[in-house]
Formats: C-alpha cells, sequence, structure tokens
C-alpha cells in the first residue's frame, strides 16, 4: 500500500456538460454541474494529493455522457496510450459517463489493463483504495445510466407530443419560413423566400427541369437555402454544401420541389436514433412519420403540388438541350398497352447541301419499339398538339358553363342528389369489403386443410389485406365528403377556379396540359381519348344536373 501513495501519477482532469443529459438546468443543478464548478472543486481535491502532478485538463462541453466518442475524451485516451497519463480525475462517475455499461467496462477493465489510476470525488471512489466497494461503484453507474434513459424518454416523449399537436421542433425552419418569434413552435412565412418558392413551382409547372431551374436561379443571383440564411444572421450547416459557396443546384430544387411542408402540412419524425445509447440517425417506417395538416401558412396550392409530385414520378425523357421537358412528357401513353408513348424524329433528304432538311416529328408506341410487341401505330406531333389544343379548350369552355349553371339552381337539392350518389358508392365498397373478408377467411381454411401451400397462403392473403384497405380507405373519403357537403349546405367547387386563368388559352402550354390532363391515350387510326384531372367531378355535376333536370320535369 505505502508503495502506490509512493508513486507519483501523471493526472489529467476530466470535466464535461451536456444539455442532452439535462446536466444543465435551472437552479442549483446548473451551478453544481458547470465546467467552472468541475474545475474548482477538482483543484482543491488535489491540493491534498501531493502524489499527483496535472499534466492536461480535459472538457468536453456540449457532449452527451452516453457516447464515448467525444473529441477530448479520445485525446485523453491518446495520452494514456502513449503513456503521458496514467491518472483521471473527474467531479464524480456521471461527468466520465452515463453509459453504464461502458463505464464499468473502463474502470474494471481498460484503465486495469494500462495501469491507470481512476478518481471520482464525489462518488468516494479512487481505483488504488482496496476499501472500494464494486457493489456501489455498479449501483451508481447503474442509477446514472437509468436516468439518463428516462430522461431520454421524457424528452422523447415530450417532442412527440409537440410534434402531434403540429409544432415545430427542429432547429431551423425550411427555406420560405421562418419561425415566430413569439412562439418558436409555430413556422411563419419568409416573404422574399417564399416568392422563391413559388418561382420554383411555376417554373416546373412551365416545363423547367430541376438543373434548368438551378441554373435560372443561379444567373439571377438568388442566394441559395444556405446562404440566404447565413445572409440572415443563422448558424446553419449541411451536408449538402461541396462548394466554398452554396449555389443552387438541381438537388436543391428536387428537395424543394418534392417538400409537402410548402402545403402548410408539417411531416416530422422522419428520422430518429434507436434508443439513447445508439446516436447513429436512421430513417424511420413512413407509417412512424407524424404528420399534421393545416398547422401553418400555406406558399404553394395543394392541387398544383400534387400535380407536379404526379408529373415528376412518371417516366419523361428530356429533348437533347436537356433544360425542359417535351410538351405533352408524361402524358402521352399507349391506348393499347398502357406504356408511354416515345418522341421520335426522322429527318428528310436535303435536295441541296445547304437545306435544312425537314423534319417529321411523332410517337410510337414504346412496347412496339423496344421489344415489337403491341401495335406498330403512331401519331404525329402536329396531329397531336392541334387534336388536344382543340380538345382542352372545348373542356375548359365546359367547366366554366357548368360553373354558371350552377349558380342559378337550387344548391340544396343539388347536395341532396350528391349524398344519393355517395352513399350508393359506400354501399358499393361495403359489398368489396365484406366479400374480401369473406374470402380472406375461406383462404385459411384451405391453408388448414392443405389446399394451399404457405406461400399461396400468404401471397393471397396480403392480395386481399390490400382490398381491404382500398375499400375502407375508399369508405372513408366518401364519408368525408358527405360530411363536407353537410356542413357546407351552399358548396364552392372550388377545384373550377383552376380553369378561370385559361379561359383564354390562345396556344398549347406545358402548364396547361399538365393542370387539366392526367393523361392522353393514343390508338389506332390517330384516335385520342383525354383523361382529364377533374374529369370525374364534372361527370358527377353533370349527373347531378341531368337528375335535377329530370325530377324538375316530374
Amino acid at each position: 500500500m505505502e508503495e502506490n501513495f509512493s508513486k507519483k501519477y501523471n493526472g489529467a482532469i476530466y470535466l464535461r456538460l451536456s444539455k442532452e443529459d439535462g446536466d444543465v438546468a435551472a437552479g442549483s443543478r446548473q451551478e453544481s454541474n458547470s465546467i467552472s464548478n468541475q474545475k474548482s472543486l477538482v483543484q482543491d481535491y488535489l491540493e491534498s494529493q501531493k502524489d499527483i502532478e496535472v499534466v492536461s485538463v480535459r472538457i468536453d462541453d456540449g457532449y452527451s455522457g452516453v457516447d464515448f466518442n467525444r473529441p477530448e475524451f479520445q485525446a485523453m485516451m491518446k495520452d494514456i496510450r502513449d503513456r503521458k497519463v496514467d491518472c483521471v480525475i473527474v467531479k464524480d462517475l456521471s461527468r466520465f459517463g452515463r453509459n453504464y455499461i461502458e463505464v464499468g467496462r473502463y474502470i474494471e477493465k481498460i484503465f486495469p489493463i494500462l495501469g491507470v489510476r481512476f478518481i471520482a470525488i464525489n462518488d468516494n471512489y479512487d481505483s488504488i483504495n482496496e476499501n472500494n466497494s464494486e457493489i456501489v461503484t455498479a449501483f451508481k453507474n447503474l442509477v446514472n445510466d437509468s436516468y439518463i434513459r428516462d430522461l431520454s424518454v421524457k424528452i422523447r416523449s415530450n417532442l412527440e407530443a409537440k410534434r402531434k399537436k403540429g409544432e415545430f421542433t427542429g432547429s431551423f425552419a425550411a427555406y420560405g419560413y421562418r419561425k415566430s418569434e413569439t412562439n418558436k413552435g409555430q413556422l411563419v412565412v419568409d416573404e422574399f423566400a417564399a416568392g422563391v418558392i413559388r418561382d420554383i413551382f411555376n417554373m416546373k409547372l412551365g416545363g423547367m427541369s430541376p438543373g434548368a431551374i438551378a441554373d435560372k436561379l443561379n444567373d439571377s443571383h438568388i442566394l441559395s437555402p444556405m446562404e440566404y440564411k447565413t445572409s440572415m444572421g443563422e448558424n446553419f450547416r449541411t451536408s449538402f454544401k461541396t462548394n466554398k459557396k452554396a449555389k443552387w443546384a438541381a438537388g436543391t430544387v428536387l428537395r424543394i420541389l418534392g417538400n409537402e411542408l410548402y402545403t402548410g402540412v408539417l411531416v416530422q419524425g422522419k428520422r430518429g436514433t434507436p434508443n439513447h445509447k445508439i446516436k447513429r440517425m436512421e430513417v424511420k417506417d413512413k407509417k412512424d412519420w407524424i404528420r399534421a395538416d393545416n398547422t401553418h401558412e400555406a406558399i404553394i396550392d395543394k392541387f398544383y403540388y400534387d400535380t407536379i409530385q404526379r408529373i415528376m414520378e412518371r417516366e419523361t425523357r428530356r429533348p437533347p438541350s436537356g433544360k425542359g421537358i417535351y410538351l405533352l412528357g408524361g402524358l402521352i401513353y399507349c391506348g393499347n398497352c398502357g406504356k408511354p408513348m416515345i418522341h421520335k424524329i426522322c429527318k428528310g433528304r436535303k435536295k441541296h447541301k445547304d437545306d435544312i432538311p425537314n423534319e417529321y416529328v411523332y410517337y410510337v408506341c414504346k412496347t412496339n419499339k423496344e421489344v415489337k410487341g403491341c401495335s406498330g401505330h403512331r401519331i404525329s406531333e402536329k396531329v397531336l398538339f392541334d387534336t388536344v389544343f382543340k380538345e382542352l379548350k372545348y373542356h375548359i369552355r365546359t367547366v366554366l358553363d357548368v360553373e354558371d349553371v350552377l349558380g342559378k339552381i337550387d344548391k340544396v337539392q343539388l347536395n341532396e342528389i350528391q349524398v344519393k350518389k355517395l352513399n350508393a358508392h359506400i354501399l358499393c365498397k361495403q359489398e368489396e369489403l365484406m366479400k374480401a373478408a369473406e374470402l380472406k377467411s375461406g383462404i385459411y381454411e384451405d391453408f388448414k386443410d392443405g389446399i394451399l401451400d404457405r406461400e399461396e397462403y400468404q401471397s393471397l392473403k396480403t392480395e386481399f389485406n390490400n382490398r381491404i384497405e382500398e375499400a375502407k380507405e375508399a369508405i372513408s373519403l366518401y364519408n368525408d365528403e358527405k360530411r363536407k357537403l353537410a356542413d357546407n349546405k351552399n358548396p364552392k367547387y372550388e377545384w373550377m377556379e383552376y380553369f378561370k386563368k385559361y379561359k383564354e388559352l390562345k396556344e398549347l402550354t406545358r402548364e396547361a396540359a399538365v393542370i387539366f390532363i392526367d393523361r392522353i391515350l393514343i390508338y389506332e387510326g390517330n384516335r385520342i381519348k383525354i383523361r382529364y384531372t377533374f374529369g370525374d367531378q364534372l361527370k358527377d355535376i353533370l349527373e347531378c344536373l341531368t337528375a335535377d333536370t329530370r325530377k324538375e320535369a316530374m
């Protein structure tokens, strides 16, 4: 024992503080756990320890005690391995760490092997003291670990409750918004950035590619989201920055176009850690995301947002310039096989060397072109554009004429007809639901009797479960429509408002096409069928108007 105390130790004072661990709080705990307080306490203790000479002071301010991958802690461990330090002094075990298993591993295995003396002052622990109670030390480590686990659960629960209430819990608001000065959980519109967001969506509706949009913003000297936040005094960092000055890029534009936040919807909890001991962020299942509607002012109309998502999901070929998308890209499909039609150019022969060759532009079925399936029908681009333009103008005029009629009839009576129609839809879906449930029950009996093997049973079970969920979802949507009709005795058909802007459409544009057309089906003999985005709504209203007219005639 005397030999131990006669030895001179090279000591490292280790200090740690973390808001994440609840070390920083109001009142006495904040003062007790402060870095200066820890340092003062350790230095007071060392005045009576003549066998310890301090060679370094390591401070990890803002690092959790759960994770031992802290910069100053690792620097101290390097000093230990380099034999510059053979004694570690901390205020208490919780300053060293709050991971029961890891703290025990260092105290009981790593430090003894490396010949390191370990002192936790307030816990009355000194590894060279044979009177140390291993049970007490282990218990204190367990208490520290339990404390951080309970704190983690409370923090997670508190964040989840806030998210469910529609409160923003992020550190930085997305580009286009800022945190309210009076309520940090509320997003408010940043008018300048919101204007840029609207321009981006409008450019995309107009047919520009994400890369072309980024180039235009850079050419216009519009600051990228990161540079804009920095210019506003925010200490914002991102892994997406690759250059000294962040510029607009196609990826940035794509993230904005795909962010539902701009429609007034707050989706949070997409990523998280499995537990308090693992700091690696993981993407959660979509079903675990927390979604809250109408939590803040929308920048982008929901219909325009959905339109862009629909178009972006489809296969669209770009012109050789790569700066945009073909006028009807992502909308033209073969009426026979359902596959996209491919844009092709056939150049004629030049009569003279300096002549510009004539071009014949057409669309052909993708299936026929690639595998010689389907039929070889094709359609001239000019014929297609002329026909679509003519039909779209007629469709817009029809909708606006119907709106005029709706303004002159009894809305309550029309509501009653629509409710009856919705009830008929609900009844049909309920029958589908019962049939699917019955079939699902039947395949289980077949599985038990050995008629179906496990793979066949699982496949059929999945199919019937999907049918059941689809029927339930449809019933829910129909009931929502009924509630809206019940709440609004004099309904406004808001979707008709989109048509007014295009009342005097002079030419076929990409914007008008993607807004009003879902898809264009091409058949043999240049036969064209257009499915409109609001086709079902128009059909329902026309049927209701017809039924109302018949009722009056009777």
